[in-house]
């Protein structure tokens, strides 16, 4: 049901002053819902807390004792209707009026202060006290009997004396009755302001994912939220009342109680969770009035903890380059560069194979970039860079004091820090066989466990490797292992050493000739440069592919720059490997895109199609093409 507007004030009195609370409330409008039990106060408890347990009452008034018995049995406010000066002096008059002879029938004394008013007044007035109705008929019989005075008194003592026709004045007033309303609709305020604050409070907690709990000095639950409810196992509503150290042992709050002291950054084990716990006393007006229990999983605080150290370095992990960066044309290229186009729409592994400096950290990087996690990092790593025991550490990280000299606080390795991005493992080839383990469970599992530690760490990364080895003579030998191999070589990129590219010798040194001239300040024109360069180096192999000719080409703008003036004879005296190195005729029937792009194509379907074992339906899956397209291809 829910709750009135107005707020529901409810009143327990009986006859006369049931009467005079009718005439207040048709007076004071729509402040309030009445709801009046006329009824004895030992009588009226039960009626009154059915109606508190069913939203019906913000607060109730009564009178006298029956006040205090109602405050006693009752979770809301209760205003008591108190007698005033007033009411006494007012009640006094009123039964003057009727009889010089008054008697002031109450449970306790009241007339004491007005004995100086009695010539005034001109009234006998004798305090009478009683404290049960047997005892208040006892008097009224007497008084009967004898000098039959006016009785002055509560509505109940009103009623008794009617039924002894003895004259009576109700001892409250119409403004006595009006004060308590007053302050029950005060209180009513109060309370629902408190309630309001305290259902903004239970929303908070309901919506934390941290587990939150208070309790009193008895260790009795006042308050626990779902989160920790969820984690002991209970009921929140059947939790409370109950003591928390009966719910879980381990999370006692008795040790803060008794000490008054915080405990705080504890770890505990509940429902085969590690959980972080802060143990707090809970102060009000300065006194100890409880204790609160806050926790929190473990594995949230270390995520937490690591996003932030990734989020404060300076030189966060980003690619540099795009594919626009590879510089070339030939039909060897082109097709590389679809492959290259076609495989960023993937989240496939991806494995690159070629000579060293054929670029394929550029490609690995272009791939990310046209990528879905072109937004994330792009974190790369040479595995041949590394001893092994160092290569661990770097690539999965480390707890602290996993080993001696271990960093402070431990490190997050570079599979997590790739988290939502890439990795590029270069060198793939020449990663040991137990890390090859360990790598090939990141893949499967997607997680990864430190140096050290016994949680694993959930991760959301695409692999790419490249290699310039011979993965295959590794398989055979023992030194790579096979699943890895294919959990890698999903999609595979080829890229053609620099003597199968052609004309893309030329246009490489031009941008490489520009390049360096402009890091140098030198303003000469590249042209220059390469004529007697490309000359000199026509039919050269190029055995270190782009990465020589870049070396050549800023040997050769050094002196350029500084002399102002190159020919072949210079070149062949810097360079002289260009005259006697190897030449393109040993190197072309080496590589499978030394030809036209076509016939590169269809090499390059056959080859996945025998990793798929002849099946067509997967092949094509693996190169994003169609059954048909691939059929095409296969015919040449």
């Amino acid at each position: 049901m829910s709750r009135s507007a107005l707020p529901q004030l409810g009143v327990v009195a009986t006859r006369a002053l049931a009467e005079l609370v009718r005439q207040l409330a048709a007076g004071l409008g729509q402040r309030f819902e009445l709801r009046l039990i006329e009824k004895p106060a030992e009588e009226a408890v039960a009626t009154a807390r059915e109606m508190v347990q069913a939203g019906l009452l913000d607060a109730v008034i009564a009178a006298g004792r029956g006040a205090e018995l109602l405050r006693t049995a009752l979770d809301v406010p209760v205003a008591q209707i108190k007698v005033s000066g007033y009411d006494i002096l007012r009640a006094l008059v009123a039964a003057r009026r009727l009889n010089p002879r008054a008697v002031l029938l109450t449970r306790r004394r009241l007339a004491d202060e007005f004995e100086a008013l009695k010539p005034i007044l001109n009234i006998e007035l004798t305090p009478l006290i009683y404290e049960t109705d047997q005892e208040a008929r006892r008097h009224l019989d007497t008084l009967s009997r004898a000098v039959r005075p006016v009785v002055v008194g509560s509505s109940q003592i009103v009623h008794l004396a009617g039924q002894y026709e003895l004259p009576s004045v109700l001892i409250y007033s119409l403004e006595s009755v009006q004060a308590a309303f007053e302050a029950a609709l005060e209180l009513t305020r109060v309370a629902r302001l408190e309630e309001a604050k305290r259902e903004r409070l239970d929303r908070i907690l309901e919506s934390l994912s941290e587990g939150v709990a208070a309790v009193d000095m008895d260790e009795r639950v006042q308050t626990i939220n779902p989160a920790l409810a969820s984690l002991v196992g209970v009921a929140g509503d059947w939790a409370v009342g109950r003591r928390l150290s009966e719910l879980a042992p381990v999370l006692s709050l008795a040790g803060v109680l008794k000490s008054g002291e915080a405990r705080r950054d504890e770890v505990v084990t509940v429902a085969g969770k590690r959980l972080v716990t802060q143990r707090l006393p809970l102060i009000e007006a300065g006194q100890q009035v409880g204790a609160v229990l806050t926790l929190q999983e473990s594995a949230a605080i270390e995520r937490a903890d690591r996003k932030l150290r990734a989020e404060a370095r300076k030189s966060p992990f980003r690619a540099r380059y795009s594919l626009r960066d590879a510089v070339g044309d030939s039909a060897a290229m082109r097709v590389a560069k679809e492959l290259a186009n076609l495989y960023a729409g993937s989240d496939s592994s991806v494995l690159i194979s070629g000579a060293s400096g054929t670029g394929k950290e550029l490609f690995a990087q272009g791939i990310h970039q046209l990528s879905k996690r072109a937004g994330g990092p792009f974190v790369a790593l040479n595995c041949a860079a590394f001893p092994d025991s160092l290569l661990e550490s770097e690539l999965f990280g480390y707890e602290e004091g996993a080993f001696t000299g271990s960093r402070r606080g431990g490190k997050p390795g570079l599979i997590e820090l790739a988290d939502r991005g890439t990795l590029f493992l270069d060198e793939i080839g020449d990663m040991p066989l137990p890390l090859q383990t360990r790598l090939l469970r990141v893949l499967q599992e997607r997680e990864v466990l430190r140096l050290g530690a016994s949680e694993p760490i959930p991760v959301e990364v695409r692999v790419i490797a490249a290699t310039h080895a011979d993965l295959q003579a590794a398989l055979a030998a023992g030194r790579f292992r096979t699943d890895l191999y294919y959990r890698l070589n999903i999609l595979n990129l080829q890229l053609p050493p620099l003597a199968a590219r052609g004309e893309d010798v030329a246009l490489l040194a031009h941008r490489l000739a520009a390049d360096a001239l402009a890091r140098l300040g030198a303003d000469l024109p590249a042209e220059q440069l390469c004529q007697p360069l490309l000359r000199l180096a026509s039919g050269y192999a190029w055995p270190g592919n782009v990465r020589e000719l870049q070396n050549v080409v800023e040997r050769l703008a050094v002196f350029f720059g500084a002399t102002r003036a190159l020919g072949v004879e210079d070149v062949r005296r810097l360079a002289p490997e260009l005259a006697s190195g190897p030449k393109q005729g040993l190197r072309e029937a080496e590589t499978p895109l030394a030809v036209t792009a076509d016939i590169a194509r269809r090499q390059r379907a056959e080859a996945v199609l025998r990793e798929c074992g002849g099946d067509r339906s997967l092949a094509a899956a693996r190169l994003g093409i169609s059954r048909t397209t691939l059929w095409r291809l296969l015919r040449g």
